[in-house]
């Protein structure tokens, strides 16, 4: 979801910069890029570009003690973190930033718990949900849905994101996503920047958080 929001942004002419924070084995846009430019000054990020997106993931196994940089004409518009599955004080520091957050989730009832409980985390902050999955939640997801997911449903802040099974076996590549992955990374970018026209050049970021590996086996 973190590449297909970037992809969205990109496409109106805003140039963005997309940073996993995943450990290297466990990286999902290892092929995503359409050209590798190496590592940055420092060493501990590996950069690739994507059209108009740059795309830098870690290098070691451990964790860079600072954000990737890029040079003063490479400004990005959008700056966009998929951060996986956030630690507790992560969470807390997205929430006193005031960063606009996506939590993504399977339709399962431990997917559901699990994002309810990442919400409530997040309160008072600008947060949407991408659902992966159908568009029908079966009787005992809804059943198990808590205050928080129900409200940003009633509020139009859930996007539905199709399953495609070229995407499950083969993962990211440097190809464009599907059709209907590209539609809902089309939806958030929306929500997460709804009044920034594309000539503008203030930046701004979403986090891509992810509680659904922890739904994805219910």
């Amino acid at each position: 979801m973190a590449l297909a929001i970037s992809d969205a942004a990109a496409a109106t002419d805003r140039r963005v910069h997309l940073v996993e924070t995943a450990h290297p084995r466990r990286s999902g846009l290892i092929a995503a890029a359409s050209a590798e430019l190496g590592t940055d000054a420092a060493g501990a990020w590996r950069r690739g570009s994507r059209d108009r997106v740059t795309i830098d993931r870690r290098v070691a196994d451990v964790e860079p003690c600072g954000w990737p940089v890029l040079a003063s004409s490479e400004e990005p518009a959008v700056t966009v973190l998929d951060l996986g599955l956030p630690a507790p004080e992560d969470l807390a520091r997205l929430a006193a930033d005031r960063t606009s957050t996506v939590v993504v989730c399977r339709p399962t009832v431990p997917g559901v718990r699990l994002t309810e409980h990442v919400l409530s985390q997040l309160a008072g902050q600008p947060v949407m949900v991408a659902v992966v999955g159908p568009a029908r939640w079966p009787r005992a997801v809804k059943a198990n849905c808590g205050p928080q997911l129900r409200e940003l449903r009633s509020r139009g802040r859930v996007v539905r994101v199709p399953v495609d099974g070229r995407l499950q076996t083969a993962g990211l590549t440097g190809d464009r996503l599907p059709k209907g992955v590209e539609a809902a990374g089309r939806s958030l970018a929306a929500l997460l920047m709804p009044a920034v026209p594309p000539q503008h050049r203030h930046r701004h970021r979403a986090a891509a958080s992810q509680p659904g590996a922890a739904g994805e086996t219910g």
